[in-house]
């Protein structure tokens, strides 16, 4: 008797500890995101996250199509949660109906967020110039003066961070304005519109031109690589219009595109905007931090010498876009 006592407890303790084991497993939700960075960017935030709170989240990177991907799955959401590289992606989804609605958040400036998405970090829209020019500030609007006239190089007009910076000179100055700016920029440029940001900091050190437009972390990125840290011995970073608006800000964002997921998300999304989480960003991406309580890293800090940023709301900055778009194509702009 004492023995089948002994064995029925044995079992009882055995189900007992299963469905510990079990339930605990179902505690841990999956987050599955979309994301146009690289996972690698942020793991520190993700492993932190995991530990954390228990859920599990589930990376899903692609360069190009996500937005498309996202708006066609709207009814039926395949993930949680839509990470952006800029604004443009995230206004897309939200004229698409594809996103949830999500709180204010306390720790972001009311122009770096709406109701269907909040910003993580800000980068800044820099000049890169060649320092045989001698520049200690020069305006986005310097970039049309006749003296600089064969001396500009951009990537495409059409990417979505030149785009931005383009959307914010309307706002700032009109569409008319705009469409004269842009049609002498083009006239000042070097050569045809082409590569990516560092391609035309690459092109100021092998002397096709002086002047370029880049992300401040690009900075960061040629310091740390030993192929391309020789470029910055003929180049050096200016953050624009400390004037007058200060310097043009675009975003990393997010946006909760999936309803039945919706607490664990905008958990995840909280975390993100941490002390804790704007800390890691801030040190590991070279971006500055969105949550006002968490200074930059050091060595950006360094760089933007307390710099004015321009403090105009994205959600007027997106409403351009059509404009912007329209001139670059009626100029040919690319061509």
């Amino acid at each position: 008797m004492k023995a089948k006592i002994a064995l029925i407890s044995a079992i009882i303790f055995a189900l007992t500890s299963m469905y510990v084991a079990v339930s605990k497993a179902e505690a841990g939700t999956t987050i599955k995101v979309y994301s146009e960075r690289q996972p690698f960017l942020i793991k520190p935030l993700i492993d932190q996250y995991e530990q954390n709170s228990g859920n599990k989240i589930e990376w899903i990177f692609s360069k190009k199509g996500l937005v498309q991907k996202t708006i066609l799955e709207k009814d039926n959401p395949v993930a949680d949660i839509f990470l952006s590289a800029d604004i443009a992606r995230l206004i897309d989804i939200a004229e698409a109906g594809a996103n949830v609605d999500i709180p204010i958040q306390d720790k972001v400036p009311t122009n770096l967020q709406t109701q269907d998405w909040t910003s993580l970090t800000m980068r800044t829209r820099v000049i890169y110039a060649h320092n045989k020019l001698n520049l200690n500030e020069i305006s986005y609007e310097d970039l049309i003066l006749p003296e600089y006239k064969g001396r500009v190089c951009t990537r495409s007009g059409f990417h979505p961070y030149n785009v931005s910076l383009f959307s914010a000179l309307i706002a700032h100055h009109g569409e008319e304005w705009f469409e004269d700016y842009i049609v002498k920029l083009k006239a000042n440029l070097a050569r045809k519109p082409q590569g990516n940001d560092r391609d035309q900091i690459k092109a100021i050190y092998a002397g096709v031109c002086d002047l370029s437009i880049g992300n401040h972390y690009y900075y960061f990125k040629m310091m740390d690589d030993p192929n391309q840290k020789v470029w910055l011995d003929k180049v050096s970073p200016i953050f624009p219009n400390q004037d007058s608006y200060g310097s043009h800000v675009n975003i990393s964002g997010i946006a909760i595109i999936n309803a039945k997921n919706y607490d664990a998300s905008l958990d995840f999304l909280e975390f993100l905007l941490s002390d804790e989480a704007q800390e890691i960003y801030a040190n590991d991406n070279n971006e500055f931090p969105v949550n006002p309580n968490v200074s930059a890293s050091e060595r950006v800090q360094a760089l933007a010498n307390n710099a004015k940023f321009d403090p105009i709301d994205l959600q007027e900055i997106a409403s351009n876009r059509k404009a912007v778009l329209d001139i670059l194509q009626k100029i040919n702009y690319d061509g």
